[in-house]
């Protein structure tokens, strides 16, 4: 099980999207998006802080800096920030709610791009939901206090070594 939002979560998502030739061959075939998430800080997630991670699609194909990031780059680089609490992304990922439900509820907040072009991206999200879905994802929520605990300490190392 690898925890929720950690390098590691993030890179076997990557793994998974590359893994399904469809993905780049057909779904997002020639198509250059720079998507990054946001999870807002919620400590019950042991996020104090909020932490983004992105989806780079150079011609349909995952790129190395598909990774977590700091705001100010994702803010930089990011053709579209998506953002919503870690409970609702768990929902998505789960596939409890759908993603164009969970947006056009406002579930999940546009805060960068356009959101018509966002729209027309949705019928393409499940390709991206799947990829994370498909990880074996331990839940902070879902962990003992003791492991919440190591959890966060290790939030909190990896955000300092990569500045985010």
């Amino acid at each position: 099980m690898l925890p929720y939002v950690t390098p590691e979560w993030v890179a076997q998502a990557g793994n998974n999207y590359s893994a399904d030739p469809d993905n780049a061959n057909k779904t997002f075939k020639g198509m250059n998006i720079f998507l990054t998430f946001r999870v807002l800080a919620d400590p019950k997630f042991g996020l104090d802080k909020d932490i983004h991670f992105a989806t780079h699609l150079e011609k349909g194909v995952m790129q190395p800096d598909s990774t977590l990031l700091s705001k100010e780059d994702a803010e930089k680089k990011s053709d579209f920030i998506l953002s919503a609490t870690p409970a609702v992304w768990k929902s998505v990922i789960k596939k409890e709610k759908g993603f164009v439900a969970a947006f056009m509820t406002a579930k999940i907040k546009l805060d960068k791009g356009s959101a018509p072009k966002i729209v027309a991206l949705a019928p393409k999200s499940s390709a991206v939901i799947e990829a994370f879905h498909r990880v074996d994802t331990e839940w902070p929520d879902e962990m003992s206090p003791q492991r919440l605990q190591e959890y966060r300490a290790r939030m909190a190392e990896f955000r300092q070594k990569l500045s985010i």
